[in-house]
């Protein structure tokens, strides 16, 4: 029985492989934003030849931009995860990770990003179909994260109430006043 649950416990060491795998897709795409915001930054020095419009300035800046912020998350993702599995980190409060919600609050946040990104994109450029149909399809998606987020979050503060209530009454019942019992951590 000890070998079953050392060995289970054992295996939140997988957690590794995408530790592993998306520090380093974090870190390739911030080379690769790093490359292409020299490249654009080029192009802005010696007179934008490539660069056409001021609303295709725009794009290429978001969409560098973007790159830092899908590496960015990738990076809080992994260290997420390795907190959550492995050990906890000593890193600022705003980067530390509670529960795997926080890490799927992150994820959804990112594919609104990016659909907004991408959205972005088509506005600038040639329409051979209907603008409006293109801005329902991304809208739809965006709603619908954005209200799963709303969902969640609520959800989220009903629990933590709840918890804290209960943390209270039960410490009240023993007779420890309330700011003297122990904190559960999550």
């Amino acid at each position: 029985m000890i070998r079953l649950v050392k060995f289970i416990a054992g295996m939140r060491f997988f957690v590794l492989i995408p530790v592993i795998g998306l520090s380093i897709a974090a870190v390739i795409l911030f080379i690769k934003g790093g490359i292409n915001l020299i490249h654009f930054l080029s192009e802005m020095i010696s007179g934008m030849e490539g660069v056409a419009t001021q609303g295709n300035i725009i794009v290429e800046i978001v969409q560098i931009v973007h790159l830092f912020l899908v590496g960015t998350v990738l990076f809080i993702t992994s260290l997420g995860l390795y907190e959550l599995f492995i050990e906890p980190l000593p890193l600022s409060p705003w980067l530390q990770t509670h529960n795997i919600e926080e890490l799927e609050l992150n994820l959804v946040g990112l594919t609104i990003v990016v659909l907004a990104v991408n959205f972005l994109s088509v506005i600038f450029e040639e329409q051979k179909s209907n603008l409006a149909v293109s801005g329902i399809g991304y809208a739809l998606p965006i709603a619908a994260l954005a209200y799963f987020m709303k969902v969640r979050s609520i959800m989220t503060e009903g629990n933590e109430k709840e918890t804290r209530t209960a943390d209270s009454k039960g410490a009240s019942e023993s007779g420890v006043p309330v700011h003297l019992s122990p904190e559960k951590k999550d």
